[in-house]
């Protein structure tokens, strides 16, 4: 009943929260939201220019929880309006003009297409999932239909650069670079006065304005985005070999890639360089000749009309100084890419030597003034001249406030040229495009991150960084080409992208040098090369190798139009990781890659044209396209890149990503490792130690907005990469190559892509064709499947024809059965040994008796074998084959396996570990005890010593040997001590297991501590050798000529002092004096006083100052009482005369109480010690001072009469300001320095503060802080100068700013760091450093040789560096034979008669022996090739009318090694002992390598005979730790721990085995526990069952403990194993000791407790059950619920009891079940209380039962019945009076009206009564649940731990195993 009013009551809730909810649904929810503004920095900047956000919805400043989502402009993410709300909120029903609309992400790639055929125009894409687009009144309705999600109009502020607003503060106004929102200008742009428009193309414009011109600008549609103009700026051979191009220059190096490819030098590839200039600008006879001959173009880019006045539109006049390179970037710049070292003779070359150059110059007047408005200018002119490369090593930011080579204000920003850039990489996708990083990152003595130029931020172009040279003669800037130059720009990008993408060699570069410039960066090499650093210096060298790589492709791969994509995925798959510097990852490039350093890494050539890649391919939104590769065994690391071409971003948004490309890569193991990142357009991945296998790439089209994106993708490892879309099986091979394509295979010899199961090539036979065509051993396929080294077997005997894999027939065109000499031949007797042939003879193992089977190995092969022991039965009638006797080897031994030979004929046999093995083998002996067949000289069977192993192994005594070679009856001497232990022998020991030298008393050889033949047990004295009888037990032995005779023999005594053993009295160590003895011998002055017994000063006070009245002094007589005994007091008065030097005892002082006054008997204690009686000293009393001046008596630390400071004395007082200098003691102006002039460091303005300190003028005002007075400072405001001697305006510091280099001679330089000195020609450079001091076109001569450096000067030194006298050829150049030509042009500059040399190999003909061929050997012959250069020639091989010359002649044996050069054994080691691998035994053939070269090496192992600890075991040679276990891991039982003797044998060899259980300590789970050492199942009990703790179930998991099954599994958790646990589910029982099912523990609450454990008859517990009531009559009327009470009684203590209420339909019980636990502190009477709810009418029994827990059998039940009614449907009979209105109740319209109201009225009153009686149900529950809480805590809400310790299972918990505590 309670029940159905509920139920109704939540009916008639739900119908009110109906009626309640009814008119909010219709409530309107599309709240207009309120626009708001965050304020930022951004915005605070534009506020000072009068542009202010719009607070616009349709710019989207509201909250995002009202939007459809947010873009992600650079300075603020704007709300999106959703395109539901458009119109109410913004009032427009179209668009016309540009507005951002969005779609759900990700964009679909055809949706820009479906919105152009609409004519919606858009260019950037802004994420992250819309479109900047321009309408013309399109309607919201359309688009919708077109799924634009939302919409958005950018606001004036999202389109202004951070620092514009700041510039046009400060200047006014500003050139700027616009970004078109399409490709036109606002209309009224040129009308607008204040805007001058410089230049327009695209999407990209020009212009310089104003403040009101920028605010115009933003707020037109057709503009995107306003920045100010950046600045731009110009931010090797050993190169070369840095980043590998030498390995890719060079033939052999190429062909042993692939045959058919050569060395690449980047001919048919066109450079373009933009730069500065080039050489002389002209390509003439005036051009440096390293270009003259592959120049392709020259173009000088004038600076544009609106910046220059040009004399015609065509003639730029003035604006245009032509191309040379009169700054020498360029020259440098274009030399590192493709210099081909024509002046230098090829040593100092460009990477790409036959590369052509097309060069931009566009340097003008001192700046990049020729740098064209878009970038794309450059580029189009590139790709218009055929040029595949463009390469910039320049860059720019907005400025630079504190000067050039100062840092930018900001970097890494994506500005207008970034977006040229990227807009023109995509529109030229063969062209590739590289910038210079910028060398900003060194700054303030730190290295920085996010140091970028701008146009390096560019997403398609490739930037480059600069690692380090390896020029390390030049300093730390080039001496690690495995670190970062510090000064090379560092990534991220401002969005967070990865720059640089690759490093190349940047310091220390050696190239061409302009001859039109001056001095040149970082140092002239001559005057056609110099040195410069910077990562305009990295980047044409990457230039160049890209130029290499360009080659490559086209001519050795056949990619005719490689992209720029393709170039970067290569470089990205083959750079490689630098080590790094400095020892930190932060500041280097010690991060793995990618990192914000290095980028990708360093460019590696050698690896790049090995990578594997294509190009071409494309993706869309939600498109995945995969290739699969495989992998051979042990391959190198995995790298794989994914690059592809972005569409230009708009620098108005972040991020700059536009199309979205993802990295998935499975491995051969099926493990995905994905590379998801929304920022890069190169994405590099890399494997360490990758798996053999197939491999999967799979590239995901995450969000492409613009496309389909091609992309390009390489890896690098040289294997195909297969689409898997053709490739239908995934084994890495085309379906149309694929033998068996629908078959996952990788064979490749017999046929491609079917089965090959064991790697070897070879597909598996299919006789069946399920693969593919029917394939058998005769088609070729494997005949040995398994076997990868076999898979041929032409005469079908099983073993394979490949000679040198597995088992390879011997015989392979004949089938035969041998296995054991060899495989695969006739084998007659069936034994496993060949028939000896032709080309096998029996020496070689043959069979010896090939018609008779054996088994014999060792003397000869395939004899009978009688005993198995390898060796053959002797046959001496020659049965079995050739005669064969012992002498020949036979068996000396037959029917004995353990034995064979008998060398010494002593009837022991050889194989000493053999029965009766011979221990002596050689050497006949008859020694049988400790060892068998050794010599025994006296005959008592024990063989004699072996120390040094003559006669065989080492053997000692110690070992067994006899102890007494020489004497029959004894020969062993267990302790060692020479008495042999026979007792019935010569001198036996009569201690013989303990050591002993005794010899007295007739007790031999046992332990004699003192030696003095006596032993120990018969020594009173056993640790003097004088001493060993005392009579009187005295402890003083009886010897007189002893240690410590006694004095008193007979009499006891304990003296010690004076004499040993005599009566002392007192007990002080001084004997009585007696008859014999008296004080004046030294016997005890006081024999009653153990404190005193000597007075040696008489002044009757004891010598012994810690005794009676101890003399304190006792040398001196003194009569001193009160502060010490006995010591000298002058006057008298007690105290003792100080004594500080300790002359008459110990150091005593007045401190110490010494009279202070020793010649005043009236006082005595000076305290303080200051000299002044204590009763009249004054200030300081308890503390010595001498201060006289200001206070008297206190401390004065410096002696100059003024006290020092105290806490109630100050400097104010008069205390000492300087109490550790007695020269100073005031300071008044408190500077430090004192008052005093005559003093230490004496203030020279004592009444004014200051700090100086220079020239000794101390404490005065120094306003610079140089530590001169500014009265004595000539430069009183600069710190770094204070003198001008020669008053010419320069300090006469040096290291000062412009330090005066003259500083007493007024001068007038200014150059060359030496300012004010004298200069006489007026060129800046004074007359000491000019060298040419009256020519003012020359000042530096740096060779001495009267020729000026000046390359403009008159004339000019041609050879700067070096003096000379040539005046023909050139001036100033070496001439060393003075025939006026320079030494370079002269073959032999030192003598004018010599100047022939053919071969230039500087050997003059006449006594060249090799005229025609370059050489420089000097010992066999002079002038021929000596590769390695030690001096002997190379081999020479005949040729026509030349007989040749080889080793015999004198030639070098090893041409490659400088080191060695002669072998005279033909061994292959080198005879030179000081040489490289020394042949240590040069004249005798030997092949050894590992301890010594060219020795014998027996067993082929490396290691010489001599050094190998394993001669005959080929696979093991050292044993470091010499416990018989090879340290080779791979070799027979290798030692695992090879630096330690170890004995482990069950897990590995070798290693330390502390227990000896064969387990190594490392894995011995119970170290020192011989019995157990392993635990399978990991729970602590050891798997040797009969070991300490041992598991009865080893390989199960358990955790059993008690009982007799340790380590079982135990499911009830009672620590008793269930395999003898009679209880296995039930946690409280465990033991059934008599078998009836019942427990035998008798903790309360236990299940089926037994309370007669040993009765089988007997065991459930007995208790009575009550109720308080017999009937419970219910009337529903008044409520369904019911409760009644039962009280059990029982005489059990510690038992639990249930009492369970049978259920029964009809009644809903609160709880059917109850638990009490009876004990003692409970009694025996407990009550229950239960309640129910009625259901249903009608009578009831209800049965109530008491149980033991786990018991089915009742021990007691009750029945109460429960009648209920309902008083509601008593009465049946209608009154009379009632029957009208009865008619009327039975008219149907009547009813439906009554029953309409019933409704209603019963609802209400149903709701209102139904929420009372859950509220007075609640109430009853709640106090019924107090009644019950304690029996459903005792099981039903308890823990398994509490239930446990309620059952008595608390114990403690076995400890661990050993090792495991």
């Amino acid at each position: 009943m309670g029940r159905r009013s509920t139920n109704n009551a939540v009916m008639i809730c739900l119908f009110f929260l109906c009626q309640i909810m009814a008119p909010m649904a219709l409530a309107n929810d599309t709240d207009v939201p309120k626009a708001f503004v965050t304020s930022s920095t951004e915005l605070e900047d534009l506020k000072s220019i009068s542009i202010e956000p719009s607070y616009e919805l349709s710019n989207g400043w509201f909250s995002p929880e009202y939007s459809a989502g947010e873009i992600t402009l650079l300075y603020r993410d704007a709300s999106v309006v959703p395109i539901d709300n458009w119109v109410e909120w913004t009032g427009q029903d179209a668009l016309s003009g540009q507005y951002v609309i969005t779609h759900e992400f990700p964009v679909p790639t055809e949706w820009k297409h479906q919105l152009s055929q609409q004519g919606i125009d858009c260019h950037s894409f802004m994420p992250p999932n819309g479109f900047n687009c321009h309408f013309n009144s399109v309607s919201i309705e359309e688009l919708k239909e077109l799924e634009v999600l939302g919409i958005l109009q950018l606001d004036s502020v999202d389109k202004i650069r951070h620092g514009l607003a700041q510039s046009l503060t400060e200047k006014g106004e500003a050139d700027i670079d616009l970004i078109l929102s399409g490709h036109q200008l606002p209309e009224d742009v040129f009308e607008q006065q204040n805007i001058e428009i410089y230049s327009h193309s695209g999407r990209f414009a020009s212009a310089n304005t104003d403040i009101l011109g920028v605010k115009w600008l933003a707020s037109q549609g057709e503009i995107e985005w306003l920045e100010e103009t950046p600045v731009s700026f110009f931010v090797n051979s050993v190169a070369n070999t840095i980043i590998n191009s030498d390995d890719i220059q060079d033939n052999l190096k190429m062909s042993g890639l692939d045959g058919s490819w050569n060395g690449l030098d980047g001919s048919g590839i066109i450079v373009t360089v933009a730069d500065t200039g080039l050489d002389s600008g002209i390509n003439d006879a005036t051009m440096h000749p390293d270009f003259s001959d592959h120049i392709h173009d020259i173009y000088s880019w004038p600076e544009p009309q609106w910046r220059c006045t040009w004399n015609t539109p065509t003639d730029p006049g003035p604006c245009d100084d032509g191309a040379i390179d009169d700054h020498g970037h360029g020259t440098h710049v274009a030399g590192s890419v493709l210099g081909d070292g024509t002046v230098s003779s090829g040593s100092i070359v460009g990477i790409a030597q036959e590369a052509l150059l097309h060069f931009h110059a566009f340097e003008q007047s001192g700046g990049l003034g020729g740098q064209p408005a878009d970038l794309n200018d450059f580029f189009d002119s590139a790709v218009e001249n055929g040029s595949r490369i463009h390469t910039n090593s320049w860059g720019s930011c907005d400025a630079r406030p504190a000067g050039p080579g100062t840092p930018c204000n900001t970097y890494g920003l994506y500005s207008s040229n970034s977006m040229e850039i990227d807009f023109g990489a995509r529109a030229n996708e063969e062209l590739i495009i590289m910038f210079a990083n910028g060398n900003d990152a060194a700054h303030g003595g730190t290295v920085s991150l996010d140091t970028m130029l701008y146009e390096a931020t560019a997403k398609n172009s490739i930037s480059i960084g600069a690692s380090e040279n390896y020029r390390p003669a030049f300093g730390s800037a080039s001496d690690n080409y495995s670190g970062m130059a510090d000064f090379s720009g560092r990534g991220p990008t401002e969005d967070g992208r990865i720059k640089p993408d690759f490093v190349a060699p940047g310091t220390q570069i050696l190239s061409t040098k302009s001859r039109s410039a001056g001095a040149c960066g970082w140092g002239s090499f001559d005057s056609d090369y110099c040195y410069m650093g910077g990562t305009s210096m990295a980047t044409p060298i990457a230039a160049g190798a890209t130029a290499l790589l360009l080659e490559h492709l086209i001519e050795n791969e056949g990619v005719t139009n490689p992209t720029s994509s393709l170039v970067k995925a290569i470089f990205g798959a083959s750079s490689h990781d630098m080590i790094g510097q400095y020892s930190s990852p932060t500041i280097g490039a010690g991060n793995p890659i990618p990192n914000m350093h290095e980028g990708n890494g360093l460019l590696n050539m050698f690896s790049a044209v090995q990578t594997s890649f294509f190009q071409g391919e494309s993706v869309s939104t939600g498109d995945n396209s995969g290739w699969s590769f495989t992998l051979p065994a042990t391959p190198h690391d995995l790298q794989i890149a994914l690059a592809y071409i972005d569409p230009e971003a708009t620098p108005g948004v972040t991020p700059y990503l536009v199309n979205d490309l993802d990295l998935a890569v499975k491995s051969p193991t099926g493990v995905w490792t994905s590379l998801n990142d929304d920022l890069n357009n190169l994405r590099v991945m890399n494997f360490s130690s990758p798996e053999a296998g197939t491999w999967e790439v799979h590239v995901n089209g995450t969000n492409i907005p613009t496309g389909p994106q091609f992309f390009s993708l390489a890896i690098n490892h040289n294997v195909p990469l297969v689409n898997l879309t053709m490739d239908a099986d995934l084994d890495g091979i085309e379906d149309s190559d694929d033998d068996c394509p629908i078959t996952y295979g990788n064979s490749n010899t017999d046929r491609t892509g079917c089965p090959d199961t064991d790697g070897d090539g070879y597909s598996d036979p299919d006789p069946a064709g399920i693969n593919g065509p029917v394939w058998t051993i005769s088609d070729g396929a494997d005949a040995f499947d398994l076997e990868p080294t076999q898979w041929a077997d032409q005469d079908g005997d099983g073993f394979g024809d490949n000679s040198l894999g597995f088992q390879a027939d011997a015989c392979p065109v004949s089938p035969g059965t041998s296995t054991l000499d060899r495989f695969g031949c006739g084998d007659s007797d069936s034994d496993g040994y060949s028939d000896p042939d032709g080309g096998w003879f029996i020496a070689n193992g043959a069979d010896s008796c090939p018609s008779v089977s054996g088994s014999s190995s060792a003397d000869r092969s395939g004899c009978p074998d009688d005993d198995s022991d390898g060796y053959s039965d002797p046959d001496p009638s020659g049965t079995n084959g050739p005669v064969w006797t012992v002498t020949d080897g036979a068996d000396a031994f037959t029917g004995n396996a353990t034995q064979w030979a008998d060398g010494d004929s002593d009837t022991f046999g050889d194989n000493t570990s053999g029965t009766f093995g011979d221990s002596c083998v050689g050497v006949t002996g008859t020694s049988q005890r400790d060892r068998y067949g050794c010599i025994d000289t006296d005959g008592d069977e024990y063989s004699d010593p072996d120390p040094s192993g003559t006669n065989g192994p080492v053997w000692t005594i110690a070992d067994g040997a006899d102890a007494f070679a020489s004497e029959p009856t004894q020969w062993a001497d267990q302790d060692g001590d020479g008495y042999g232990d026979n007792p019935s022998g010569v001198n036996p020991d009569s201690c013989p297991s303990i050591h002993g030298t005794s010899n007295q008393l007739a007790n031999f050889g046992c332990p004699d501590s003192d030696s003095d033949g006596y032993a120990d047990s018969d020594d009173e004295f056993i640790t003097d050798a004088t001493q060993w009888i005392d009579a009187d037990n005295d402890g003083y032995g009886d010897n007189p000529a002893g240690n410590n005779p006694d004095s008193c023999i007979g009499v006891q005594g304990f003296s010690s002092q004076d004499r040993f053993g005599c009566p002392d009295t007192d007990g002080d160590g001084y004997s009585d004096p007696d008859g014999g003895w008296t004080t004046g011998n030294g016997a005890d002055l006081w024999p009653s006083d153990v404190t005193q017994w000597v007075d040696a000063d008489g002044d009757t006070f004891g010598d012994n100052p810690l005794g009676t009245d101890g003399d304190i002094c006792p040398g001196v007589m003194g009569s001193s009482y009160n502060d010490r005994n006995g010591c000298p007091d002058s006057d008298g008065d007690g105290y003792s005369d100080p004594d500080p030097t300790g002359a008459n005892g110990p150091v005593w002082t007045a401190a110490n109480g010494a009279d202070a006054f020793p010649s005043d008997a009236s006082i005595w204690a000076d305290a303080d010690g200051d000299g002044v009686d204590d009763a009249s000293d004054d200030s300081c009393p308890d503390v010595a001072g001498t201060s006289s001046q200001d206070r008297l008596g206190c401390p004065d630390s410096d002696g100059d009469g003024y006290s020092d400071s105290d806490s109630a004395w100050g400097f104010n007082d008069g205390a000492d300001v300087f109490p550790n200098d007695n020269s100073q003691w005031n300071d008044t102006d408190s500077d430090g320095y004192g008052d005093e002039p005559t003093g230490n460091l004496a203030d020279s303005c004592p009444n004014v503060w200051g700090d100086s300190w220079q020239n000794n003028t101390l404490g005065c005002l120094d306003t610079d802080q140089d530590g001169w007075a500014d009265i004595e400072d000539a430069q009183p405001n600069e710190p770094t100068q204070w003198s001008d001697v020669d008053g010419d305006g320069y300090g006469d510091n040096l290291a000062g700013v412009n330090p005066d280099a003259c500083p007493g001679v007024l001068g007038n330089s200014t150059l060359g760091n030496r300012m004010g000195c004298l200069d006489d020609d007026g060129d800046g450079w004074d007359n000491l450093i000019d060298e040419l001091p009256s020519t003012p076109t020359q000042w530096l001569d740096q060779d001495g040789d009267g020729y000026g450096d000046n390359a403009t000067g008159i004339e000019a030194d041609s050879c700067p560096g070096i003096a000379g006298t040539s005046t023909i050829d050139r001036y100033g150049c070496v001439d060393n034979d003075g025939d006026g030509v320079s030494n370079e042009s002269d073959a032999f500059p030192d003598d004018p008669t010599r100047t022939q040399d053919s071969d230039n190999d500087g050997f003059d003909d006449l006594e060249d022996n090799c005229i025609n061929t370059p050489g420089n050997s000097t010992n066999d012959r002079t002038g021929c090739p000596d590769t390695d250069g030690d001096g002997y020639s190379d081999v020479t091989m005949p040729s026509q009318g030349n007989t040749g010359w080889n080793l015999t002649d004198g030639a070098d044996a090893f041409p490659l090694e400088d080191t060695q050069w002669a072998d005279q054994d033909g061994d292959g080691y080198g005879d030179n002992p000081a040489g490289f691998q020394a042949d240590d035994c040069p004249t005798e053939e030997g092949y050894s390598n590992i301890d010594l070269f060219g020795c014998p090496d027996g067993d082929n192992d490396g290691t010489s005979q001599g050094d190998d600890a394993f001669p005959n075991d080929a696979t093991q040679w050292s044993d470091q730790d010499g416990d018989g276990y090879g340290d080779n891991q791979n070799g027979t039982t290798p030692d695992a721990c090879p630096s330690v003797v170890g004995t482990s044998t069950i897990d590995r060899y070798g290693c330390p085995d502390e227990d000896s259980d064969g387990a190594s300590d490392d894995n011995d789970l119970w170290l020192g526990d011989n019995t157990q050492w392993f635990d399978s199942d990991g729970d602590s009990f050891g798997d040797n069952e009969n070991g300490t703790m041992g598991d009865s179930c080893p390989s199960e998991f358990g955790q059993s403990n008690q009982g007799t099954k340790h380590g079982c599994p135990d499911s009830d958790n009672d620590f008793w194993a269930d395999i003898e646990d009679d209880f296995p589910s039930e946690i409280s029982q465990w033991l059934d000791s008599d078998g009836d099912g019942w427990g035998d523990n008798q903790t309360a609450g236990a299940y089926k407790l037994d309370h007669w454990p040993s009765d089988p008859a007997r065991n459930a517990g007995e208790a009575t059950l009550t109720s308080d009531i017999a009937k419970i009559t219910l009337d529903l009327a008044g409520g369904d619920w019911f409760t009644f009470t039962c009280t059990v009684t029982t005489e059990m203590v510690n038992a639990g009891i249930r009492i369970e209420w049978q259920p029964m339909t009809g009644i809903d019980a609160d709880t059917t079940t109850q638990t009490l636990i009876f004990t003692p502190d409970s009694g025996g009477t407990q009550v229950v209380v239960f309640s129910g709810e009625a259901i249903q009418l009608g009578q009831y029994q209800l049965v109530l039962l008491a149980k033991e827990p786990g018991s089915d059998v009742a021990m007691d039940s009750i029945t109460i019945t429960l009648d209920v009614q309902d008083s509601r449907l008593e009465t049946n009979t209608i009154d009379d009076q009632t029957d009208t209105i009865n008619k009327l109740l039975k008219q149907p319209v009547i009813q439906a009206a009554l029953g309409i109201l019933i409704l209603f009225a019963l609802m209400g009153t149903l709701y209102v009564r139904g929420k009372a009686n859950n509220t007075r149900r609640n109430k009853e529950r709640r106090e019924h649940a107090e009644s019950v809480l304690k029996a459903r805590i005792s099981r039903q809400n308890s823990t398994p731990q509490n239930i446990r310790a309620e059952f008595g299972l608390n114990r403690q918990v076995p400890p661990p195993p050993p090792g495991f505590e």
